[in-house]
């Protein structure tokens, strides 16, 4: 999975233009940077993470786009930090808007949400989880619930349990950032999430871990 931030360029004149993020902070047009990956060889898919609500029909537009054009061949999964009841914050995407948008301009992506980090300092809590399950009740579309590490280290089991209980479609991505503790707490959660399912747990992870992940995978 490719991992694209997408933002938003505000030209002289016209309409805002969809762009990605590259790591050494150059920016590219998200349409540009799509058709790029396309002929790339490969079985990866995409993962656009959206952090402001402005961004989010443009870019599911540029997505309808390309697919009426037969230029998005890969699945692409469609992500933002939601905002809805018990996990209702300002500045966030709100919830209902991500799956109305999604459902208008472009539904066949999965849907991809996560928390708001100002929420999860107890963890990923009863009504948390049902919160978003709620949300999510009735989509036709594939979703992958977003997890932090940090608020997975009490009970990470029992959270991938829930969550992908929703649906056979459901799928976890875990994702480990910079801040949240070391390559150890890492493992951990790995651990934990391969004994309750190893087909619909995902993990995004610093660069930095690769080679130690690989060391343990051979020992295990």
């Amino acid at each position: 999975m490719i991992l694209l931030d997408v933002g938003l360029q505000e030209p002289a004149a016209g309409h805002p233009v969809p762009i990605v993020h590259a790591p050494d902070g150059h920016a590219l047009m998200l349409e540009s940077c799509l058709q790029q990956l396309a002929i790339r060889p490969g079985r990866w898919g995409l993962h656009l993470r959206i952090t402001e609500l402005t961004t989010l029909q443009p870019s599911l537009a540029t997505l309808a786009t390309l697919c009426a054009l037969g230029h998005l061949s890969r699945p692409v999964g469609v992500g933002t930090t939601a905002s809805h009841r018990s996990f209702m914050v300002p500045g966030s995407v709100a919830g209902r808007e991500l799956l109305t948008a999604v459902a208008e301009v472009f539904p066949h992506v999965t849907v991809a949400p996560g928390w708001p980090k100002e929420v999860l300092g107890s963890g990923h809590g009863e009504q948390l989880l049902t919160d978003m399950l709620e949300l999510c009740q009735g989509l036709w579309q594939p979703v992958s619930f977003q997890l932090q590490v940090g608020p997975l280290g009490q009970g990470p089991a029992g959270v991938m349990v829930r969550l992908l209980a929703a649906s056979p479609w459901a799928t976890v991505t875990v994702e480990h950032s910079p801040g949240q503790g070391h390559y150890a707490s890492m493992w951990a959660v790995l651990l934990a999430a391969r004994a309750v399912e190893k087909t619909r747990v995902y993990y995004r992870l610093p660069q930095s871990y690769c080679q130690d992940l690989q060391a343990d995978i051979g020992r295990h």
